[in-house]
């Protein structure tokens, strides 16, 4: 009698046991290979402010802030000009520091007319990449500035 006994707890736990890996494996997240919304990510890193300090071509020392999806825009512009090279390497350094407090996985590109202003590392050719594109009006054009995303 204690074997029947044995028999039926022993199946019990076996069925136990099944059914607890059943529920692990469906309950656990896998790898979620999307990436973060780059819509988002792009208000949060175009609404942010930035200051950038650089030296003009007369030497003298010049300091810019604002919201970094327009000084994206103007560091666009001046390099479609040719203008002020410090201004423009001193906007990317700025939303460098904007895109670090963001965690990473993010480049900001800002193109207008021959101008292009890239910031951020670039995706990795295997990351599933997602992306987003703004129109900022600056001195009567606009520049569009994209916003990427990955997941690795």
């Amino acid at each position: 009698m204690s074997r029947a006994v044995s028999t039926v707890l022993d199946a019990s736990l076996a069925i136990l046991l099944v059914s607890a890996a059943a529920v692990a494996l469906v309950a656990i997240p896998g790898g979620d290979q999307r990436p973060p919304d780059p819509d988002a990510t792009a208000r949060t890193v175009l609404a942010s402010t930035a200051a950038a300090e650089y030296q003009a071509a007369n030497g003298s020392r010049r300091s810019v802030s604002g919201r970094a999806g327009t000084l994206l825009a103007h560091a666009a512009l001046a390099d479609s000009r040719d203008a002020t090279p410090a201004f423009v390497r001193a906007v990317e350094a700025a939303i460098e520091d904007v895109l670090v407090a963001t965690g990473g996985r993010v480049e900001v590109v800002a193109t207008t007319g021959e101008g292009r202003v890239r910031v951020g590392e670039r995706p990795p050719p295997s990351a599933a990449v997602s992306g987003v594109s703004h129109e900022v009006a600056v001195e009567n054009e606009s520049a569009t500035v994209t916003v990427r995303t990955w997941s690795p």
